[in-house]
């Protein structure tokens, strides 16, 4: 009569242990290190001064809309600050000869982004056809309205939400 293994058959060398490693102490290595570098990189960028999440808390204002302006380049022909800086208007030119706005599209759409418009505001207002009239959307304590004819291209009114 045969005798009956039971079990899984394990070859001798993995019966033997082997010996731990301790994961605590690269773990609490790399989390050291992670905090230091956030906090290096966190004081860095912030100065003291108000941010432009902190700004737009508060509405858009005339800090806001200068800052986007030096940082984007846009030409006069494609802006128009209104209400002692509490809303602007952007503006792209259309194909009328006429029309005036901003040929610069690179700088309209950084304004866009300096200004703080979601990618999913800006996508609605890439896709909005003439036919659509004046579409709007809120985000934060800003609002923004929009409409587009390829005649008189893009117009974009941003301001503090009501």
């Amino acid at each position: 009569m045969e005798p009956q293994l039971q079990g899984p058959i394990v070859p001798p060398e993995m019966l033997r242990q082997r010996p731990k490693k301790s994961w605590l102490l690269p773990a609490a290595t790399g989390f050291a290190i992670g905090a230091v570098t956030g906090l290096v990189i966190g004081l860095s960028v912030t100065d003291g001064s108000e941010t432009l999440s902190d700004a737009q808390d508060r509405g858009l204002n005339q800090d806001i809309i200068n800052q986007a302006v030096e940082t984007c380049g846009i030409d006069p022909d494609g802006y128009t600050v209104l209400d002692d800086g509490s809303a602007i208007e952007l503006d792209t030119e259309g194909e009328d000869f006429l029309d005036s706005g901003t040929s610069n599209v690179v700088a309209y759409y950084c304004m866009l982004n300096e200004l703080g418009v979601p990618e999913v505001t800006q996508q609605k207002m890439d896709r909005t056809r003439a036919l659509d009239g004046t579409q709007s959307d809120t985000w934060d304590s800003l609002q923004a309205s929009w409409s587009y004819h390829p005649d008189t291209g893009v117009n974009v009114l941003i301001e503090g939400a009501k």
